[in-house]
């Protein structure tokens, strides 16, 4: 693949990320109390790892955010993602062992 064709793609997911990250923010912002910029790095941690906000991070960000959102946070992402008419095949992502 070329510089120009990956760049291409590239600038097509963008719009689908930013669609995603506006759609889980103004959620989660009508539900929880969280501070803005909190909030912004929960929602691309969620996103760019499949919905779960990874283990490393999880103690940090449950001592400074209620673990209700969190869960609300990974909840709604993963079915933004994956549920029915989600961004995203869950199937995806499947790895077979041959």
């Amino acid at each position: 693949m070329n510089s120009q064709a990956a760049l291409g793609s590239d600038r097509n997911w963008r719009p689908v990320f930013h669609d995603c990250y506006s759609t889980v923010i103004k959620a989660v912002d009508a539900r929880y109390d969280v501070r803005g910029y909190l909030l912004s790095e929960l929602v691309k941690l969620c996103l760019k790892n499949r919905a779960k906000v990874p283990l490393a991070r999880r103690a940090y960000y449950e001592g400074c955010v209620q673990k209700e959102a969190i869960a609300f946070l990974e909840r709604y992402t993963s079915h933004l993602l994956f549920g029915p008419g989600g961004r995203l095949s869950p199937q995806e992502y499947r790895y077979d062992t041959y």
